[in-house]
């Protein structure tokens, strides 16, 4: 109380700095409490991040495997083994030694790969790289109750202990197996058979160990009964989930998340992904204090922080008081008439409230234009699933000005159409997405509540909430909401829009599922075209199988058109076969994946007429890439038709190219009947004889030996030395009778050709120089 009753100065420097103190440790620790929440939620986007990656990096490596065994498994030789056909033993070995020289190359290609068999269902029999073996005898044979009882096309199997023999020795070994049915595409009943891949299960455990040096805790593959597939401890392999301390029950892992579970020995977080590929699921056991030792860190720093800034704070108190109050007490004193002092001491404080009220202004600009780019963010947090607690972000929403209910969440996605196809300019592009994001949030404001996010280039997101928990009737309002954005475009912008519609959910956390719902569906614009309104119950309860099954007679057909060299009938087939692929509703994938079997079955029964791939694919295109690339299925069959017109003219061109050449002849007879023709090209003379251009190039070299160009000039000029012999032909009409409009191009190729201008050998002519005639006449 002393120090209060004392100066200006003495009274400043006390409450001030109690002041500073109570504001410094207040902002650092409500920053802490506040910050703490989103740095909880960056740690476990990480350590999911991580999990994320291991899977990526696991199934990367598995799909590889799958792909070169799909490739080797459609190779002639493996075909005739699978298929039993051998006419006696010698060919029988013969095949023996090719299939054995193609299993070392697919192993050396592929060193995950550490043994498989090839299993003849018609002979009961097994071949590996090593060895040939009836089914009774095989050293391993439990996978085959699984290759039984599979139900697809392929099927990786748990971690089992496989007795390989390497340098004559047994060793026994984890394995992870991959079991593959042959044909590739074919129900249970008519399988000839399969090839079995084992990959080492250290191979697994090692793509782990890679990223989990990234950080703390423990990384495992289970199956879905919760049994130990891979780990970086080969003593938990086969055992239980339950057996690991601080796992979850496996009935709480439920598709992607984490869980935090409470023992005796502490916390510990799980974070789980459940694979698509094969239904493995990838959990990550991490303690609490590891993983939040981050948020330590940050707190202590704080601490240290807040003590800078508070001495801090105090030394500029001291300073502030001396400099700002010294004038004031002379002021006092002044007026007292104790001391007098300059005028103008206290003009400083004047500035320093101007700037402080200019700071606050900037700061509210800088706050107001940031509001959208966090909008967008907190947007894309809840439909990536990162937000699911509505209480938690009510204060968030209100401060953005995003109002929306506490339940029932429909979202749907709009894509403008035909982007590429307009020529659209990347800012054009731009403008129509943050209109149709207007336009879209004004016409939900009207039905409910809700908000948009332009999501990219041409997409557009909308989440709309409902205050009323009637699925059926919300999903017709967003329906009707979706109609209202698809109209009002085409009415005032003059384009077409696609959208995608989700399902609704009663919680925050199914903004996710119903966004990737609305994704799904927007994938059948390849079906249902431009300007639609897709639902995700549209798309919903289809025996996709069944209808691939009966598509698989109409792929051999084209196939065998294709093998026939049919144009006329395979356009018909192609039809019919895209008719029936649109209206059983068939996915997106599903049709390309029918595509690209179609393609790759063309190409073997080209290949079977003696035609080299290489012949009539273009180096520079992926077939693949290609296909995916269509957004509609007349985009997809006119691609199609295309290759497959293009393989069966390739084809006929070589079955032509191995006769007697008639056709270079009738090609060779056209060109002394007009010669004279100036505009005569190779692509005239491809267009007249209805071949391709490269095709009769190469022609002309293979029978000619010299190219078009040559040969015909070849013929221009010995005409030329004909019509040269009569004196009252003037040079300009012998170039024009031989196709030649300029007659200084013709006296440049006639001297190249023979070595002499056209005057100069009209002038030999008339000497009578019998020497240098026979010569010309010779060439």
């Amino acid at each position: 109380m002393r120090l209060l009753q004392g100066n200006i100065s003495t009274r400043f420097k006390v409450i001030y700095g109690v002041f500073f103190l109570i504001i410094i440790s207040s902002t650092v620790w409500l920053s802490y409490l506040s910050s703490k929440g989103s740095m909880e939620d960056q740690l476990r986007s990480t350590n999911t991040a991580l999990l994320n990656l291991i899977q990526q990096k696991i199934e990367m490596m598995l799909k590889e495997i799958d792909t070169n065994t799909i490739n080797f498994i459609q190779e002639p030789d493996v075909e005739f083994f699978l298929n039993g056909k051998y006419a006696n033993d010698e060919l029988r070995l013969n095949y023996f030694r090719i299939l054995n020289a193609r299993f070392k190359t697919l192993m050396f290609t592929n060193n995950n790969i550490s043994s498989f068999y090839l299993y003849s269902l018609a002979n009961k029999s097994l071949l590996t790289d090593a060895t040939f073996s009836d089914e009774s005898s095989f050293y391993d044979m439990a996978w085959h109750e699984a290759f039984v009882s599979m139900k697809g096309y392929q099927q990786w199997l748990d971690t089992r202990k496989v007795m390989e023999f390497t340098s004559g020795v047994q060793i026994e070994k984890n394995m992870v197996t991959l079991v593959r049915s042959y044909p590739l595409i074919s129900m249970p009943q008519f399988r000839k058979g399969a090839i079995v891949v084992n990959v080492a299960e250290s191979t697994i455990s090692n793509l782990i160990q890679d990223v989990d040096q990234q950080r703390a805790g423990q990384t495992l593959v289970i199956n879905d009964q919760g049994t130990i597939i891979s780990s970086q401890n080969k003593n938990q392999l086969f055992h239980s989930l339950d057996t690991i301390v601080g796992a979850p029950k496996m009935s709480d892992l439920q598709d992607n998340g984490y869980i935090t579970q409470y023992t005796k020995n502490g916390s510990y977080t799980t974070f789980y992904l459940t694979s698509a590929y094969n239904g493995w699921k990838y959990i990550s056991i991490v303690p609490d204090p590891e993983m939040n030792r981050p948020l330590e860190i940050v707190r202590n720093l704080l601490l240290a922080v807040t003590g800078g800034m508070f001495l801090l704070a105090i030394v500029l108190v001291f300073a502030v008081s001396n400099w700002t109050f010294r004038p004031l007490e002379l002021f006092f004193r002044s007026v007292a008439g104790k001391k007098s002092v300059r005028s103008g001491d206290l003009t400083y404080m004047e500035t320093f409230f101007k700037q402080m009220m200019s700071d606050n202004e900037l700061l509210q600009k800088q706050m107001h234009e940031s509001l959208p780019a966090l909008k967008w963010r907190l947007i894309m947090s809840l439909l990536m699933g990162d937000k699911t607690n509505y209480e938690r972000m009510r204060p968030y929403f209100e401060m953005l000005g995003m109002d929306l209910y506490d339940n029932q969440f429909v979202v749907f996605v709009i894509e403008l159409d035909r982007m590429q196809e307009a020529d659209f300019t990347p800012r054009d592009i731009y403008l129509f997405t943050y209109a149709i994001s207007n336009v879209a949030e004004e016409l939900v404001g009207g039905v409910c509540k809700g908000t948009s996010v332009e999501l990219s280039d041409g997409r557009v997101a909308v989440i709309m909430s409902f205050e009323s928990q009637d699925d059926q009737g919300n999903q017709i309002h967003a329906l009707q909401v979706a109609d209202l954005v698809k109209d009002y475009v085409a009415n005032h912008f003059k384009q077409t829009v696609t959208v995608g519609v989700g399902s609704p959910y009663l919680h925050l956390d199914g903004i996710q599922s119903s966004y990737q719902e609305a994704l799904s569906a927007l994938k059948y614009k390849l079906i249902m075209g431009d300007n639609t309104v897709v639902s995700i119950d549209d798309i919903a309860g289809s025996n996709h199988n069944e209808k691939f099954y009966r598509i698989t007679g109409l792929i051999d057909s084209i196939v065998n058109l294709v093998r026939d060299t049919d144009k006329a009938k395979l356009r018909t087939q192609l039809d019919k076969t895209f008719h029936e692929v649109v209206a059983g509703n068939m996915p997106p994938e599903l049709i390309k994946q029918m595509c690209i079997q179609i393609i790759m079955k063309s190409i073997k029964v080209i290949s079977e007429k003696g035609m080299e791939i290489k012949e009539f694919l273009d180096p520079k295109e992926n077939i693949y890439n290609r296909i995916d690339s269509c957004v509609k299925v007349e985009e997809l069959k006119s691609y199609m038709s295309g290759f497959l017109h293009q393989l069966i003219v390739r084809t006929e061109e070589k079955r032509l190219s191995k006769g007697h050449h008639d056709t270079i002849e009738q090609v060779l007879q056209y060109l002394e009947e007009h010669y004279m023709d100036s505009d005569l090209s190779l692509n005239l003379l491809a267009a007249q004889f209805e071949l391709s251009v490269p095709y009769l190039s190469k022609l002309f070299k293979e029978t000619t030996e010299t190219n078009f160009m040559d040969c015909l000039i070849g013929i221009r000029m010995e005409k030329s030395k004909e019509l040269l012999r009569d004196s009252k032909l003037k040079i300009n009409t012998v170039a024009e009778s031989v196709g030649y409009n300029n007659p200084q191009s013709f006296i440049r190729i006639f001297k190249k050709y023979t070595g002499y201008t056209p005057g100069e050998f009209r002038e030999n002519l008339k000497k009578g120089e019998d020497m240098k005639n026979g010569e010309w006449e010779n060439r």
